[in-house]
C-alpha cells in the first residue's frame, strides 16, 4: 500500500474532526445537562458541597493503563519489522505508561473532604454571632 502526501493528510484530517467532534457533542450535552438541572432548581455550588473531593489519582491511573497498553499494541505490531530504530516508537509510551501507573501506586491513597462553602456555616458559628450582635446592641443602647 502506498500512501500519498494527500492521503495521509486526508487521514490525519478525518482523525482531527472526529475527535474535535466527540469533544464538542461531550461538551454540548453536558451544557443541556446544566441547563436542565437548573431549570429544576439545582444549582452546581450545591451539587458540587456534598461531593467528595476526589485528588485526580484515578486519571492518572486511567492514562498509565491506556498509554502503556497502546505503547506495548504498537511494539507489537512494529516488531514485525525486526530490530531496529522504529521500535522506540512503541518503548516509550510503553514506558511513559508503566511510569504513570507507578506514580499512581506509589502516591498514597488520600482523598481530600468537601470544603464547606463560604455561605455555610457550622450550627455552633450562628449562635455565637447572634450573642455577640444582642450584646453589642445591649452596650449602645444604654445611656452613658
Amino acid at each position: 500500500m502506498n500512501l500519498t502526501l494527500l492521503s495521509l493528510f486526508t487521514i490525519i484530517w478525518v482523525l482531527l474532526v472526529t475527535v474535535l467532534s466527540f469533544f464538542s457533542l461531550n461538551r454540548y450535552i453536558a451544557y443541556k445537562e446544566r441547563v436542565a438541572l437548573a431549570q429544576l432548581g439545582f444549582t452546581p455550588e450545591a451539587d458540587q458541597a456534598n461531593l467528595p473531593r476526589r485528588s485526580g489519582k484515578r486519571g492518572v491511573l486511567w492514562g498509565g493503563v491506556i498509554t502503556s497498553m497502546s505503547g506495548l499494541a504498537l511494539l507489537l505490531g512494529l516488531s514485525t519489522l525486526g530490530m531496529g530504530v522504529w521500535l522506540l516508537g512503541g518503548l516509550v509510551p510503553l514506558f511513559i505508561g508503566v511510569g504513570m501507573v507507578t506514580i499512581y501506586f506509589m502516591s498514597g491513597n488520600t482523598t481530600e473532604q468537601p470544603t464547606p462553602l463560604p455561605d455555610q456555616q457550622s450550627p455552633a458559628e450562628p449562635q455565637e454571632a447572634i450573642e455577640s450582635n444582642t450584646a453589642s446592641t445591649n452596650d449602645q443602647a444604654q445611656p452613658g
